[in-house]
């Protein structure tokens, strides 16, 4: 189940990278060319992109972290364990 939810989030940030790569130069273009409208959708993607982007990466780092530290437990209580066999 853990697997499948960073999936998940890596999907997610996939899509808002692709996002954001498709609407940055649709900004700049509109915004040159002087098409508010349209330059408008692209900054509301931009920003959406990035909140998205931003949101799914503090989930993962957190998971991550999370997994990191079971780990150091785990490796924690075996060394001590080998400390004891050897006395």
């Amino acid at each position: 189940m853990k697997e499948a939810s960073k999936l998940v989030l890596f999907i997610i940030m996939a899509m808002s990278i692709v996002s954001l790569i498709i609407s940055m130069p649709t900004l700049i273009v509109t915004i040159l060319m002087g098409i508010k409208y349209l330059a408008l959708r692209a900054l509301i993607a931009v920003i959406v992109g990035t909140v998205i982007f931003s949101i799914t990466w503090v989930i993962l780092n957190n998971q991550m972290d999370k997994e990191l530290q079971k780990i150091d437990e785990e490796l924690a209580e075996h060394k001590l364990k080998m400390e004891q066999l050897d006395k």
